[in-house]
């Protein structure tokens, strides 16, 4: 019950700050949009909070403690989730360094593996046919600056996009 409590709190902190901002938003000049540019904002945060308040009242009311195994490092659920944790990270650190479209494929590939998928061909055709089409949409066709890598594979990048 601690954790949810804790949780709750961290969450309305979160949704009170995203008040403050919504609250910073400009007013409108249109004397029709009586809400303005925060209005809409103001109105879900208003409800998140209502929202918040109530499932923390019943986690009261009810003092059951939650288990959720995809977060307990005990099961093979979480193992699974830190995993994929350290796989996205990893990502993350070498997107710069392998560039965009061999560092997707790559990940594609670590994270169904991790969880458990074994059809290693069709998981190599997926991971690249995905990649690669990922890099040709965002990189070719909307013109999105996607990172390149060092080296050859930056050279190879500009054959693509």
């Amino acid at each position: 019950m601690t954790a949810e409590i804790v949780f709750n709190l961290l969450l309305g902190l979160g949704i009170i700050l995203y008040l403050l901002k919504a609250q910073q938003l400009p007013q409108s000049d249109n004397a029709n949009d009586v809400l303005g540019a925060g209005g809409f904002p103001v109105i879900l945060g208003i409800l998140g909070l209502l929202v918040l308040v109530l499932i923390t009242i019943r986690v009261f009311k009810e003092k059951n403690k939650v288990s959720i195994p995809m977060f307990d490092l005990h099961t093979l659920e979480g193992r699974m989730l830190l995993t994929n944790v350290f796989l996205l990270g990893g990502y993350v650190g070498v997107l710069d360094f392998l560039g965009f479209a061999v560092s997707t494929a790559l990940y594609l590939f670590a994270a169904a593996a991790s969880i458990g998928y074994r059809k290693w061909l069709l998981l190599t055709v997926f991971s690249t046919a995905t990649a690669a089409v990922m890099t040709f949409v965002f990189g070719a066709l909307f013109f999105v600056p996607l990172p390149r890598g060092v080296g050859f594979l930056r050279e190879l990048s500009y054959l693509v996009y």
